[in-house]
């Protein structure tokens, strides 16, 4: 391939991991489920382009970001999710369970 052709295979591919960004984004965001969106590397693309290395730099850094911030909110529901298991539990012992609970504090 030449050159010219992995710059555009590259790009293209850098395109698809950004796409997949935004949606793990959405994700975060909105708590809505993104389409289901699997990034596979095309073969046979070559080395990275020189003009490219600052773009993909960037992506990875971003997704490193988004992955930080996935496992906050994953270990946030499952916070909640012990909580309500145990508010749960302890209202069916005769007691009614609570109607609102702010555990921010």
């Amino acid at each position: 391939m030449e050159p010219d052709g992995w710059a555009a295979a590259w790009a293209a591919a850098l395109d698809a991991m950004e796409l997949e960004a935004n949606a793990v984004e959405q994700l975060l965001r909105h708590r809505e489920l993104p389409p289901q969106m699997v990034f596979t590397p095309p073969e046979g693309i070559g080395p990275l382009p020189l003009e490219l290395t600052d773009r993909a730099r960037l992506l990875v850094q971003r997704q490193l970001d988004l992955s930080r911030e996935l496992s906050i909110a994953i270990a946030g529901n499952r916070q909640q999710a012990r909580l309500v298991n145990r508010m749960q539990r302890e209202g069916g012992m005769g007691a009614p369970p609570p109607v609102y609970l702010d555990n921010r504090t």
